[in-house]
């Protein structure tokens, strides 16, 4: 198995942050609030699981992942590689993470919207559950 593709992608990841941090060095000297900041951990683990493992993203993970839900990566090369990814919570929060806060350096109000609405889905998952439990 070629590490090859892995590889690429981190550098995508990285080229990508970098390339926003270079071109929105200007907000970079902002602060960011802690209120901001939870928004987005909330925001990329929710997304993580929306991505990698929800019925209605199964479009999403189809091209690059086997099975009825498409979470079993397949194929060899970039299909396995891009299927690792999109079939992982994990993996995909990162991306998630990289994506919003470069877009909070070119759009902040925009991202902030999306940050919030994720970020409220994913207090209202985690509310739902000890419901349950409560019940």
């Amino acid at each position: 198995m070629s590490e090859a593709p892995y590889a690429a992608l981190s550098a995508l990841l990285w080229a990508g942050l970098l390339t926003a941090a270079r071109a929105g060095r200007e907000r970079l000297a902002e602060p960011t609030s802690l209120t901001d900041l939870l928004a987005l951990g909330l925001a990329c683990a929710k997304l993580g699981s929306v991505v990698a493992e929800d019925r209605v993203t199964v479009f999403l993970r189809r091209p690059f992942a086997d099975g009825p839900a498409a979470v079993q990566p397949a194929g060899d090369g970039w299909r396995r590689a891009v299927g690792e990814l999109v079939t992982c919570p994990h993996c995909v929060s990162l991306w998630a993470a990289g994506a919003l806060g470069a877009a909070q350096l070119a759009r902040p109000r925009e991202t902030r919207l999306v940050t919030r609405v994720f970020a409220a889905y994913a207090l209202a998952d985690a509310a739902r559950s000890v419901l349950a439990r409560v019940r």
